[in-house]
């Protein structure tokens, strides 16, 4: 039994905690080279004309998270223009929360929405994927073991409009703040106990395997979300790093 619920614990921990840390890292560090080459082209307003977009999905991702959770909103900055000539106004938009420190449920709600706009960033970008061009959609899934491709006509200003939010949303939404970060650390240790917890219980009705086939089918949804959020930045980060190159020359 003992055996079986450490295989368990580690089957959570992996699965829920250590392969998004890893894949929601990998895409933020993109994502942030992609708004410092932003700054590079556009000036310091380059960040917002070319991530405007991505920062209110980005603000609406921590909202919504904070709603579920049940905490309560304080003030909404969705998107900010901050001045350039003051060296302490450079956040783009906010979320100031405050939660009951005697609600488990609430504390844990701290580490989801520091990261939510990992999630509710590569989520826009697979809808918008589905509904403005969805041959691409479908040949993303093809590629990744599933679907059809439908061969729907492409229309140019659906490209238009997905590329101009696909920019947007590399630029923009990923990039999460220290107090992001922070936040999603104050909740940890409230987490850590209930996958415990879960663990154990799992580990007296059913065993390892059973647990990580269920945890397999249920995260390959954001699996399959955060990998097109990482090619597409990755993209977008070569095609602007070619053209700072050939500004420069």
């Amino acid at each position: 039994m003992g055996n079986n619920f450490l295989q368990i614990l580690w089957s959570l921990v992996s699965t829920i905690v250590i392969g998004p840390v890893i894949m929601g890292s990998l895409v933020v560090a993109v994502s942030r080279a992609n708004k410092r080459l932003s700054i590079v082209l556009g000036g310091f307003y380059g960040q917002v004309i070319l991530g405007g977009i991505g920062v209110i999905i980005h603000e609406l991702s921590h909202l919504v998270v904070a709603l579920l959770f049940g905490h309560r909103i304080d003030r909404v900055s969705l998107l900010h223009i901050p001045d350039a000539h003051d060296p302490n106004d450079r956040g783009l938009g906010y979320v100031s929360h405050v939660w009951n420190d005697d609600s488990l449920y609430q504390k844990i709600g701290n580490v989801f929405i520091g990261i939510a706009p990992v999630i509710g960033c590569s989520l826009a970008m697979v809808i918008s994927t589905r509904f403005l061009v969805p041959t691409l959609y479908d040949r993303w899934l093809l590629a990744i073991g599933g679907g059809t491709i439908t061969n729907q006509p492409l229309l140019w200003w659906h490209v238009l409009i997905w590329l101009v939010l696909m920019i947007n949303i590399s630029v923009g939404g990923f990039d999460l703040s220290g107090a992001d970060l922070q936040n999603s650390r104050q909740g940890l240790i409230a987490l850590g106990v209930v996958l415990i917890m879960l663990a154990f219980l799992l580990s007296l009705v059913t065993d390892n395997r059973t647990i990580s086939g269920q945890l397999f089918h249920l995260m390959r949804p954001l699996i399959m979300m955060m990998s097109f959020a990482i090619v597409v930045n990755a993209v977008l980060w070569v095609l602007l790093r070619l053209i700072v190159v050939f500004k420069k020359r």
